[in-house]
């Protein structure tokens, strides 16, 4: 009996050392990677999916917009665009979330810029829905700042190995 518990341990052991591995790993077995606005350098393999985190004030009227130019659709994807609002907007005073989730295409590099819009200083287009055969267009909202207003940009580098 002692023989046959010693081959056991190891043949469980591998099973889990290979869970531990993939979960450390950031595979993205339980989902897209989230970047946070401080995470500005990101580096994803081909085939993954991942996801920009910023702030959002919406009955501030406070917006987030993918800026021109856009990313390089050859290296990454935006593929939906999202809000998670905390509080009621009718008294102003909801705050939130804002997520821009991608699909890293092909190995590369490109920047995906986001433009912060308080209120009333973006010109903002919503885009055609329809898939773009280009690779600077998008199908999702853009804005461009308002000329004489200050709207803060965030740029992120993405390399996809």
């Amino acid at each position: 009996m002692s023989a046959t518990r010693n081959r056991l341990v190891p043949a469980l052991a591998l099973p889990l050392t290979l869970v531990s591995a993939l979960v450390l790993s950031g595979c993205g077995l339980f989902g897209p990677t989230t970047y946070e606005v401080d995470e500005r350098s990101i580096e994803v393999g081909a085939g993954d999916e991942f996801t920009l985190s910023v702030p959002a004030s919406p009955g501030q009227g406070q917006s987030w917009f993918l800026a021109t130019p856009h990313p390089d659709r050859a290296v990454v994807r935006l593929t939906a665009q999202d809000e998670e609002v905390e509080g009621s907007e009718l008294d102003g005073g909801a705050d939130g979330t804002q997520f821009f989730d991608f699909k890293a295409v092909e190995p590369g590099t490109t920047k995906i810029k986001l433009l912060h819009c308080p209120l009333g200083s973006c010109d903002a287009d919503v885009g055609d829905p329809a898939p773009l055969p280009s690779h600077s267009e998008s199908p999702f909202p853009t804005a461009t700042a308002t000329p004489g207003l200050d709207p803060e940009y965030f740029i992120y580098t993405v390399t996809v190995r």
